[in-house]
């Protein structure tokens, strides 16, 4: 009987040290697997890990982020085609993205058609390429990101929502593309049951990736049948990360649930307020990004914050690329009324800017605020979205598409640039034209964006242009100073869209680069980590026929704006992180303030009117320019109206601005 128990307690005591060798054994085996060393590359500078993937998506991971701009970068061909016959160029667009993806170890990489052949209208280049991890696999897929040539003009067709539910339809139908080519690849390539998908996209790329993603989520949701294969992708599997991406997201869509529902915490939009592209399509037509908006920090929304960032983002930058980049210069111009009647077109067509003299009644405009106020201007003299359809949206597709198609040499990555350059000298060309009916003042503004197309193709360009010269014009007669200050600073403000730009800020938020860059320094030579901004949201008060206004937190005056009865007012005070306009008319003046949120605010005003009466008000916004609240544009906080006989009475108001 002892002896049995003997036996027995042996048994179990082996069992036990068995199960628990096992136990160490699995688990060994498992955090093997689960876990990686990070893989620095150094061609390209990239680091690289498995571990990525094993996280959930709806987690923001900076170092996924600085891949995944690298990404979207190879996804543009390199140099340009020679002309429309340069086959061999189109047949090799996607190279240069099959080369990256094989660098960072994904295999089977492929393309749809429209990536080997000319551009269009409608095509939309779209690679993918996979990697197996544990027991899943990955797939990397982005759309072409640049070099998109007659591609490009698709970003004007908005459509009237009637067959993209509301949707960017150019967009929308690339997004598609990309969805069916995904299904394609993985009947094709992947060989396991449960799939990661990991997309991304730069500017167009980037709004296309965004629909994607956003089209994805909505269809996991439904459990709709993505793919013809067997195979599975959840939520938290779906890797979205776009920079520089336009508004193709829609509130009013019906089909999909709201673009800021917490269904898209998945996608992650990198925005650098300073750049114009993510102002486009206008938020005014209820337009917006699904997923998260992440904001490179700005002097406006974060100026304690900004001189450390831009000393990391400066450093980062200049391992990245030797090409000079002065994205954050700008500064107010404009032309002095005298000049106006003094011999406009003589000097401007003889490329003549000297006289333009800075606006200082426009105190701490960045690009930022003077895109946004041209935009809103813009849009006003366009009319809602179905008037753009149906009055601007195909001459402006067609005048596109006669520049790109006759231009091969031009370089499309700095096409944005190049042709807002030009829409100064096309204003210019239309006031001169409405003046005289002559239509040759257009013709000089072809040739001041390209001097060497023909004659035939200038004026097909001119028979298109005239019924778009409207509301330019009429924007430029309103924001006059705005437009000119962008066209004079476009190569600065377009720096905001480039590449190399976007990779450096972004890489300033990776811990992997800073430490990098740290080791070895004293602390006198070291750079920081500064957070993106959460929302690029503000404070706007507007004043119309008063032009006296104090703006304080507590005793402290942010804003000083000090009026007369005859003449210009004059901003006194102007802080970091406040930004103040002054606009003077014959008849009544117009002020706005931009300030910070989530503040109590305390607003003094007073008017000088040279009119023996009138009557004036003031209103007070919160501006949505970043998320939006339900597709709202803007949000009135507080307002009032008043009479006046000559001067007023001073006015205080207290308003919390949240």
């Amino acid at each position: 009987m002892k002896k049995s128990c003997g036996i027995k307690l042996m048994i179990v005591s082996l069992s036990l040290i068995l199960s628990f060798c096992l136990t160490l054994f699995v688990n060994f085996k498992v955090n093997a697997e689960k876990t990686d060393e990070i893989e620095h590359i150094e061609d390209g500078d990239l680091y690289v890990s498995n571990d990525y993937f094993r996280q959930s998506s709806t987690i923001y991971n900076p170092h996924l982020a600085s891949l995944s701009m690298v990404f979207a970068n190879s996804t543009g061909p390199a140099g340009s085609p020679s002309s429309k016959e340069d086959t061999n160029w189109f047949l090799n667009q996607s190279s240069r993205l099959k080369e990256f993806l094989e660098k960072i170890h994904f295999t089977d990489f492929d393309c749809n058609e429209d990536y080997k052949s000319i551009t269009t209208f409608d095509t939309i280049g779209i690679g993918a390429a996979k990697k197996e991890i544990d027991d899943f696999t990955v797939i990397a897929i982005a759309p072409r990101s640049s070099g998109y040539y007659n591609e490009w003009a698709n970003n004007m067709w908005l459509g009237d929502g009637t067959n993209s539910d509301y949707m960017h339809e150019g967009w929308y139908n690339a997004a598609n593309k990309g969805i069916s080519f995904l299904n394609s690849y993985v009947s094709n390539h992947v060989n396991t049951t449960k799939i990661k998908v990991w997309v991304t996209g730069f500017s167009r790329g980037g709004a296309t990736a965004n629909l994607i993603a956003g089209l994805l989520d909505n269809k996991i949701k439904k459990n709709e049948k993505i793919f013809t294969k067997n195979v599975t992708l959840a939520h938290d599997d779906l890797y979205a990360y776009t920079f520089e991406a336009p508004q193709g997201a829609n509130v009013n869509s019906k089909t999909v649930e709201a673009p800021k529902s917490n269904l898209y915490n998945n996608i992650w939009n990198i925005i650098n307020p300073n750049d114009l592209v993510p102002k486009v399509a206008m938020s005014q037509y209820g337009f917006t990004r699904f997923g998260t908006d992440k904001y490179i920090t700005n002097n406006f929304y974060d100026p304690s914050n900004y001189e450390s960032n831009r000393k990391t983002y400066n450093m980062l930058l200049k391992s990245i690329t030797t090409e000079e980049l002065n994205p954050d210069v700008f500064f107010m111009y404009g032309l002095p009324i005298d000049f106006l009647v003094k011999g406009l077109a003589d000097k401007i067509m003889n490329n003549d800017f000297t006289v333009l003299q800075p606006d200082r009644t426009k105190s701490n405009y960045d690009a930022n605020i003077a895109e946004m106020l041209l935009l809103e201007e813009l849009t006003s003299h366009l009319g809602n979205r179905k008037d753009y359809t149906n009055k601007y949206q195909t001459g402006l597709k067609d005048l596109l598409l006669l520049i790109m198609d006759y231009n091969y040499k031009f370089n499309s990555s700095n096409i944005g640039s190049n042709i807002f350059g030009a829409i100064e000298s096309f204003i210019v060309g239309g006031i001169f034209y409405g003046i005289t009916g002559r239509s040759k003042y257009i013709e000089w503004a072809f040739k001041v964006f390209d001097n060497t197309m023909s004659n035939d193709t200038i004026k097909a360009g001119v028979k298109l242009a005239i019924p778009l010269l409207a509301p330019l014009v009429s924007t430029y007669w309103n924001k006059p100073n705005e437009l000119i200050s962008i066209a004079k600073y476009i190569k600065d403000v377009f720096a905001n869209h480039n590449t190399e730009v976007t990779l450096a800020h972004v890489r300033a938020q990776d811990s992997y680069y800073i430490d990098a860059y740290n080791k070895d320094k004293t602390d006198a030579y070291k750079i920081k980590l500064v957070s993106f901004l959460e929302n690029a949201d503000y404070g706007r008060m507007t004043f119309v026929g008063l032009n006296d206004a104090k703006l304080y937190v507590g005793k402290d005056k942010k804003v000083d704006i000090e009026g007369y009865v005859m003449g210009k007012s004059d901003i006194i005070t102007c802080q970091s992180g406040y930004a103040a306009g002054y606009y003077s008319y014959s008849t009544e003046e117009r002020m706005e303030i931009f300030f910070p949120l989530n503040t109590n605010y305390k607003i003094s005003m007073k008017d000088y009117s040279k009119k023996p009466y009138h009557t004036f008000e003031y209103n007070a916004y919160h501006q949505y320019f970043s998320v939006g609240a339900n597709g709202e544009t803007k949000k009135e906080l507080d307002k009032f109206h008043d009479w006046t006989c000559f001067n007023s009475k001073r006015y205080e108001r207290n308003i919390t601005v949240a």
